[in-house]
């Protein structure tokens, strides 16, 4: 075990979470009793769950399943790999982006000097405004500068997606039959439910590339300046219709040049007053009265202007990105569906629960459970477990709350059994707290239907987005007049579909684990 793992919370990298991503695919194809086979070694360890801390038992599972299956590494490889030459992608073409914009802007013909009004606007005074922007915007609450930061740019690029899947699959579905369309949905639920539970993750990791590219795109412009002015001779001045005095520039060059003043002053870093009258363009008198040495004093100025507005503090936004990169792994949220599923191989209670097949307020005896010895990590959390009122008439409710509370080993008052009529989240009578969790019952035997997919949506949109919705399938009444939890595969697969298509990371199947 590497020191990452030794501390309070094990330290998560994001090639570890690709590759943490890859281990849970190639589960998702796999058996749960060879699953749980394969984990019952990896939770017999010595310590593994000492503190039952999430994120330390999943670093400790990820290690072992990499070690068992070299897929894994590849894989998780491939990606880091992938994701590294998109980055070096994009920074080589910043550079030639910015090579070229300068390169364009530098043009000199020898009949007008190059105008360093429109360079300067360009290439210092642009980055300056969005440079200000930003650091506005990381003083401003979360929400708020993930709006500024991240708004536009993701919405617009959200819309433009989600425009091109509604075309494609337009187009596409002509031609599928109905398994291939379900398919299809299955995937794109997929897609999405990745994209949500990683969505602040890629936010800046996005962010970060951007800041490079937008570095590279200045050490482009820069190199175009400097080859210009090492390799052929470049006039510079300035010229504006409006009634703008040389001292007035004068000021403005300064204010612009205080960051390196103090060690390239005036004169050097930047223009002084006779340089600068020396070299403002009149169209009616032309540039063959004016000094050379005045025509040439503009280049620092803007080459320094590019370093210290330009390159500086996109290295200051990609550090910041980084940290901030670094923070979201650190409060990664390990309580979703997949990471619930691996915690339970990992720590699993008895895998089926039995109650009678009563009717509402019948007189049955009700088994007695033992007290749970090791709760799952977490276990403190309440469930509320929402059924149908057909559903409720026809189970014994003690039996069901005893059942389900062993299930999920916690205290019986931890499980609160609500009843809905129509709607589910109507069964919600009071608001959740924070830690709660929400489970809904249904009847494995009957397929899902449309009424059920609405009724998941609605349960969503009724509660935070990042709370825990277990779907717990029963099985079909034995001869004994007993429910059984455990349900047959060509029961639980269309169930499994439906959790796909929603594509909802925070939706847990719970039958998956028998």
């Amino acid at each position: 075990m590497n020191k990452s793992e030794t501390g309070h919370g094990a330290k998560w990298r994001l090639d570890d979470l690709i590759a943490f991503e890859c281990a849970l695919a190639r589960d998702d194809s796999k058996d749960w009793a060879v699953l749980k086979e394969r984990d019952s070694g990896i939770a017999g360890e010595q310590g593994m769950q000492a503190d039952g801390n999430r994120r330390r038992i999943l670093r400790h599972w990820l290690g072992r399943c990499m070690e068992q299956d070299r897929v894994i590494r590849l894989t998780a490889d491939s990606i880091s790999q992938t994701l590294l030459l998109a980055g070096q992608v994009m920074c080589v073409a910043g550079f030639l982006s910015g090579m070229g914009a300068a390169t364009v802007a530098l043009a000199y013909t020898g009949q007008a000097p190059v105008n360093v009004s429109a360079f300067f606007g360009v290439f210092i005074l642009l980055q300056v405004l969005l440079a200000v922007v930003l650091m506005l915007a990381f003083a401003l609450p979360g929400r708020l500068r993930e709006f500024i930061v991240f708004g536009p740019l993701f919405r617009g690029l959200q819309w433009i997606l989600q425009v091109a899947i509604d075309w494609a699959h337009s187009i596409v579905n002509r031609s599928l039959t109905g398994e291939q369309r379900q398919a299809g949905a299955e995937l794109t639920g997929t897609a999405r439910r990745v994209v949500a539970v990683h969505g602040v993750l890629s936010k800046w990791v996005a962010f970060g590339k951007i800041q490079a590219t937008a570095i590279f795109f200045n050490l482009g412009a820069l190199t175009a300046l400097l080859s210009a002015v090492l390799f052929s001779d470049r006039a510079f001045g300035w010229q504006t219709t409006l009634q703008v005095s040389g001292e007035t520039i004068h000021f403005m060059v300064g204010f612009i040049a205080l960051p390196w003043s103090w060690f390239y002053g005036e004169g050097l870093g930047f223009p002084d007053l006779a340089q600068i009258q020396g070299s403002r363009i009149m169209l009616k008198d032309g540039i063959q009265a004016l000094a050379t040495q005045d025509l040439v004093s503009w280049w620092r100025f803007l080459a320094l202007g590019i370093v210290f507005y330009g390159i500086l503090p996109r290295l200051a936004f990609l550090a910041l990105g980084k940290w901030q990169l670094h923070r979201a792994l650190a409060g990664y949220d390990f309580r979703n569906a997949a990471s619930e599923m691996v915690i339970q191989r990992l720590i699993s209670p008895d895998s089926c629960f039995v109650t009678q097949q009563t009717r509402q307020g019948a007189d049955d005896e009700v088994t007695e459970f033992q007290p749970v010895d090791s709760p799952i990590p977490g276990a403190g959390a309440v469930i509320r477990c929402l059924l149908s009122r057909d559903l409720a008439e026809s189970i014994d409710m003690g039996a069901l709350g005893q059942s389900l509370a062993r299930l999920w080993r916690r205290h019986e008052s931890l499980v609160k059994l609500e009843v809905f009529r129509e709607d589910v989240e109507d069964a919600l009578e009071s608001s959740l707290e924070l830690n709660e969790q929400v489970a809904i019952l249904y009847e494995s035997w009957i397929p899902p239907i449309k009424e059920d997919e609405r009724q998941l949506r609605k349960l969503r949109e009724a509660i935070p987005k990042n709370l825990l919705v277990r779907i717990v399938l029963l099985g079909i009444p034995n001869d004994a007049g007993s429910i059984p939890f455990a349900s047959e595969n060509s029961y639980i697969a269309p169930w499994e579909a439906l959790v796909r298509r929603i594509g909802d990371p925070y939706l847990l199947l719970e039958n998956k684990r028998l």
